[in-house]
């Protein structure tokens, strides 16, 4: 399948493409996939190359259609080499994404004077914005074409950063890639329309979405307990069917309290008739 239809089927037949947390898990990954195919199979690894969204986040900042307005050099974004995740504005205002190793100068923004500082200074992506955040608000974000015409004329004909940014590599299940690591071959390499991982042999494979691989999916062990709960009734007049989804939220809140997990799920089992509580002697 391609990795999206393999997606759908792991996620509707059992609960994700395969995820990889420790390097037990990534042989055991291996081992599943060897046993069967001996070439490339889809792991839950994707490059997310449509998650643009800028360094500064504030409500009632970004009006209708501001977050998304964006300036393209002509063929941009184009993802050269798999590594260019940041974005900077050349002299004529149109923007490129690129590594964010790369070192610019920069513009700075201040929520609260409303004021646009131009740093003259070489700086990488992540020591730009580390700066703006010390001593300003953020980096700049261009909410419209207005705002790109000052920043540019700022930028004095240099390529500047700005806060544009994506995610790179994500799981399809939304665990954190920090979890993780590659210790096994190089560091995955993904252009535009290879976006998807592979896993060959022990090895990363980054491959183009469409082709159709065989692939790994994984099951979530859920532990379930039933238990039998008494509820003495004294003289209040609540009726124990209309109360039982506060009586569950104490239940729950007593089990956290106790050390149970945060992930726990509790649910009342109803019986044929619909009804959850009976009296003791029946």
């Amino acid at each position: 399948m391609t990795w999206a239809q393999a997606q759908s089927f792991c996620r509707a037949e059992h609960t994700d493409l395969a995820t990889v947390d420790s390097n037990n898990e990534f042989n055991q990954v291996v081992t599943a996939a060897q046993k069967y195919y001996n070439n490339v199979v889809w792991i839950g690894l994707y490059d997310d190359i449509n998650s643009w969204r800028w360094s500064l986040q504030r409500d009632g900042f970004y009006g209708v259609g501001e977050t998304t307005f964006w300036m393209w050099n002509s063929g941009e974004p184009n993802n050269f080499g798999g590594i260019e995740d940041c974005v900077e504005m050349n002299g004529n205002g149109a923007w490129n994404d690129c590594p964010c190793r790369n070192m610019y100068y920069f513009v700075c923004y201040n929520v609260d004077s409303s004021n646009y500082v131009f740093v003259p200074d070489l700086k990488n992506f992540s020591d730009a914005q580390s700066y703006c955040r010390q001593f300003y608000t953020d980096l700049v974000s261009v909410r419209n074409i207005n705002e790109l015409g000052m920043i540019q004329r700022m930028g004095q004909n240099q390529d500047i950063w700005i806060g544009l940014y994506r995610d790179s590599w994500k799981w399809s299940d939304g665990s954190p890639t920090s979890n993780w690591k590659p210790s096994i071959g190089s560091v995955p390499v993904s252009y535009i329309y290879t976006p998807c991982m592979g896993l060959s042999q022990g090895q990363l494979n980054a491959r183009a979405c469409g082709d159709k691989l065989f692939f790994v999916c994984y099951d979530e062990i859920v532990t379930q307990q039933i238990v039998r709960v008494k509820v003495t009734q004294n003289s209040s007049p609540v009726d124990l069917e209309d109360a039982k989804e506060a009586v569950l939220q104490q239940l729950v809140q007593m089990l956290k309290d106790g050390g149970l997990s945060q992930d726990i799920k509790v649910t009342w089992r109803k019986q044929s008739d619909g009804k959850t509580f009976y009296l003791e002697q029946t």
